[in-house]
């Protein structure tokens, strides 16, 4: 099941966000997580953007996090931005983990639509499976690396 996250959510959407940390580029810096700023800051997305959670059997296994943004280079046009596509290892690859970003894609072809974005982003981290976004329309337009 996917439902839209609400403020009942934060605490699971907080502990997910700590997950996902903890699987990514982010490791390194776990220890300096502040729990109380996740859930804040998962307050603030769910104010200005979007998110889902995948559920499976009653239980949070996953969500998707999205903001609508200015564009830093065109500040006439917005865009939405996943921010966060995080799956815990046993669910990803399954079908609800795709309705997740089918979910994504069509609220933000819906903004689209009307007037409200000029277009889309995802991210691909380095733990992402590799598949093919130029199929479903999307196009290459930067790659971030960290060192820390």
């Amino acid at each position: 099941m996917i439902k839209l996250i609400d403020r009942g959510d934060l605490n699971i959407v907080s502990s997910l966000l700590y997950e996902f940390l903890s699987e990514t580029s982010y490791s390194n810096h776990t220890n300096d997580i502040d729990m109380q700023h996740l859930k804040r800051l998962a307050f603030s997305i769910i104010q200005i953007g979007w998110g889902w959670l995948y559920i499976v059997d009653g239980v949070p296994v996953g969500m998707l996090l999205a903001v609508k943004e200015a564009n830093v280079w065109i500040p006439t046009k917005s865009s939405l931005r996943e921010l966060v596509w995080y799956v815990k290892q046993d669910y990803r690859g399954t079908v609800g983990a795709g309705k997740l970003f089918v979910k994504y894609c069509s609220t933000a072809e819906k903004l689209l639509s009307a007037g409200e974005i000029d277009g889309y982003f995802t991210t691909r981290m380095g733990t992402t499976t590799d598949y093919d976004l130029e199929s479903r329309g999307f196009r290459l337009t930067e790659k971030l690396y960290l060192k820390d």
